[in-house]
């Protein structure tokens, strides 16, 4: 499997990126969907289905988004679908994924699952920005804010980037 946060980049040079590499927070995953020619539907769904994607043969390839969550969790969920979109696009065949909330996810055991979380993390919440805007005396909330995500997306991001303790 390709590194996700490789692909994620390469995912906003496609689009949202302008030709010389500058990138403009937040990164707007609706843009990316709508580039790609993804229909996104926002839709209220089970308290346990973040969001999930469907491409059967002949149709467009569709996301949908649990309407009920906080528009940070959205912007979220839909990057993380997007990123089941990158992995397989090139496949031709149907495919289908959902992003269940709970025990099982929350351990992070199934590898397209967290490829598709660090592809979200590094698509909304680009590393090289993070590491920018700290080391240019940005304070945490401030970057957050900026980035638009909630704060255990970027509490997670921060961790896993090494700039703070578990």
């Amino acid at each position: 499997m390709k590194d996700p946060f490789q692909e994620a980049i390469r995912a906003r040079l496609e689009t949202v990126s302008s030709s010389d590499g500058h990138l403009t927070v937040p990164v707007k995953p609706e843009e990316i969907a709508e580039q790609f020619g993804l229909a996104v539907v926002r839709t209220p769904l089970e308290n346990n289905v973040g969001g999930f994607i469907l491409k059967k043969h002949g149709e467009a390839v569709r996301i949908y988004v649990n309407s009920n969550d906080s528009q940070e969790r959205q912007r979220f969920t839909l990057a993380h679908e997007i990123g089941h979109y990158w992995l397989h696009r090139d496949d031709g065949g149907e495919f289908g994924y959902v992003e269940y909330r709970g025990e099982l996810s929350t351990r992070g055991t199934d590898p397209v699952e967290r490829w598709a979380n660090s592809f979200a993390a590094e698509l909304i919440m680009p590393a090289r920005y993070i590491r920018m805007a700290w080391a240019g005396g940005g304070s945490l909330d401030g970057i957050q804010e900026r980035l638009g995500v909630s704060d255990a997306a970027f509490g997670h991001r921060l961790v896993n980037l090494g700039l703070i303790g578990r």
